[in-house]
């Protein structure tokens, strides 16, 4: 979680002019900000403590001495000693909108996001123009699971810190929290853009990549990620999950294995590893990791899950029934389990309780690989899967399983699945599709409207969404905004490129084809009377018409979409 504190003395610190020298408290003020900016804690602390010594201080300058003393501590992760520090300065001046800030991002650290909220929100009180605090109330916001309060703050920070990056990776952050991670990139987008090494963000959008499989964009995301910060396990966790995902199993073990030799208690890590070995069928090693990792971390589901999966393979399934029972205890919604307790309950020739357990899985994952061929093998029969919400329409429908999300789907396009991002109450409903032509043929619109919201005025606002499809590759390119209840997002389409502005100025981009090679411009002919007509073949062979072959240039695309 990105947060902002703030020191109250390093400004004027860094330009204290020279009667500095007979001013012991200022002196050691003006060091103790100097060790901070080069990234010297302990040696700020110790400066701060000899400006303590001095007595008959005033009240302000103890207070920030106290405020930039609790933020190096806090620099140090030593939070107790921290929140010591940032109590003193509110008692010394109870009107210091940064101590309350500062304050309230150690309670965040400390696991006290209600303390955190009351804390910003007397920050703003004391200072409306405090964007640092509305971000800041946002993270706490979003840690109470107070969304649309999160998304208030942050909307306020960047209306007074439009060019600073930290909001919009909160925004971002809420968005993600809600399911919807389409949204989430254009924030994320927004976040780099203004702060290219910003390191949270651009780790935040390998997590969306990920989830997304969007392979290549993520490894991109964790390739910059690991030559910022070479020494973080988990972005090797990261990126190791992507190739496991990928079959190169031994790549995968190798970025599980320098996570392990970082930080030897990542439970993650080794979970991982575990999976990865079990791909490979090496079932004791597998064990060994997934043993591991649960005494790092009891509470990890997979690891159950992939410990229960090594003893099926090994020909141990009763060993498995408690792993099994123990990852759903975590997670309730875990198809594999249920897929799992299917295999092992129809190895044993217990027809009836596999099928319940299939039945199961497909409930919570539609998609489940396997599932359906399994129940068709034990019912003799094509089970329907999921009744849709409404009639299809020209062949897409919208199914949603138990776990509340909204899927479309169109037999014409077996592989792709839609996941709906939805922005206020209702069900999703298609409203219309589009198959585009020319430059663009292969990609269709599909617009559905996702759900209402009420305005200041008490009415309902309607959103209506795009999800733009590469029918070729079967693959989702985005899902952007179209309509906000009166605000329409503007779409500008160029030969290869469509470019969407949302109500709030945010802007995405997408390139759905390569742009197409430059135009060969004709050279004069050149005077070669000794091989006249071997030039005349090179000429015909290239074609005399200009760009592609047809004398004209390519026609402007889409005019008539979305103005």
């Amino acid at each position: 979680m990105q947060r902002i504190i703030v020191l109250t003395c390093i400004f004027v610190a860094m330009a204290l002019p020279c009667q500095a020298a007979i001013d012991t408290a200022l002196l050691k003020m003006q060091e103790g900000a100097a060790a901070m900016l080069r990234g010297k804690f302990d040696q700020a602390v110790a400066s701060y403590d000899q400006a303590l010594k001095e007595k008959d201080l005033p009240a302000a300058r103890l207070a920030s001495i106290h405020n930039d003393r609790g933020v190096a501590n806090w620099r140090l992760a030593r939070h107790e000693e921290a929140l010591k520090d940032l109590n003193k300065a509110i008692e010394a001046s109870g009107e210091s909108a940064t101590a309350f800030n500062n304050r309230g991002n150690i309670f965040l650290d400390l696991g006290r996001a209600d303390s955190a909220l009351a804390d910003f929100t007397k920050a703003v009180s004391l200072a409306p123009g405090y964007g640092t605090a509305y971000n800041n109330r946002g993270n706490a916001n979003l840690q109470l699971g107070r969304h649309e309060a999160a998304v208030e703050d942050y909307k306020r920070a960047i209306a007074l810190m439009p060019t600073n990056a930290v909001p919009y990776n909160g925004r971002a952050k809420v968005q993600g929290a809600l399911g919807r991670p389409y949204t989430a990139l254009r924030y994320i987008t927004r976040a780099v853009g203004l702060n290219s090494k910003y390191t949270a963000a651009y780790r935040n959008r390998a997590l969306i990549y990920r989830h997304l499989e969007r392979d290549e964009d993520a490894l991109g995301d964790y390739e910059r990620l690991i030559g910022l910060l070479p020494s973080d396990s988990d972005l090797f966790v990261g990126r190791g999950r992507i190739y496991l995902r990928q079959s190169k199993h031994q790549t995968a073990i190798r970025d599980f294995t320098k996570a392990i030799e970082l930080d030897s208690e990542n439970a993650q890590a080794f979970a991982e590893r575990g999976a990865a070995q079990i791909e490979r069928k090496q079932y004791d090693p597998a064990l060994d990791d997934l043993n591991q990792a649960l005494a790092l971390d009891g509470q990890l589901a997979q690891a159950y899950f992939h410990r229960a999966e090594a003893q099926v393979r090994l020909g141990e399934p009763d060993k498995a029934a408690s792993d099994l029972a123990k990852a759903l205890a975590i997670d309730a919604n875990y198809a594999e389990v249920y897929k799992l307790r299917a295999e092992i309950a129809e190895g044993k020739g217990e027809t009836d309780p596999a099928i319940a357990e299939y039945r199961q899985a497909l409930k919570l994952d539609p998609f489940l690989k396997g599932g359906r061929e399994a129940l068709k093998r034990l019912t003799g029969v094509e089970e329907p899967g999921a009744k849709p919400l409404r009639e299809a329409v020209k062949g897409w429908e919208v199914i949603s399983p138990s776990t509340g999300r909204y899927v479309a789907t169109n037999a014409r396009y077996p592989q792709i699945k839609a996941l709906l991002e939805m922005h206020g109450a209702g069900e999703p409903e298609i409203l219309e599709w589009t198959v585009l032509t020319d430059a663009l043929q292969g990609f269709g619109l599909l617009r559905y409207a996702a759900g209402q919201v009420s305005n200041a005025t008490g009415a309902a606002d309607r959103h209506e969404f795009i999800v733009i499809i590469d029918l070729k590759k079967n693959q989702i390119v985005s899902i952007e905004p179209f309509l906000s209840g009166e605000a329409k997002a503007k779409w500008e389409w160029a030969q290869a490129t469509v470019t969407v502005t949302d109500a709030e100025g945010l802007t995405s981009v997408h390139e759905l084809r390569p742009p197409p090679p430059p135009a060969v411009v004709a050279r004069p002919r050149p005077q070669n009377p000794w091989n006249d007509e071997q030039l005349a073949r090179s000429d015909r062979r290239y074609g005399g018409g200009g760009y592609g072959g047809g004398g004209g240039q390519p026609r402007g695309l889409f005019d008539w979409l979305f103005r």
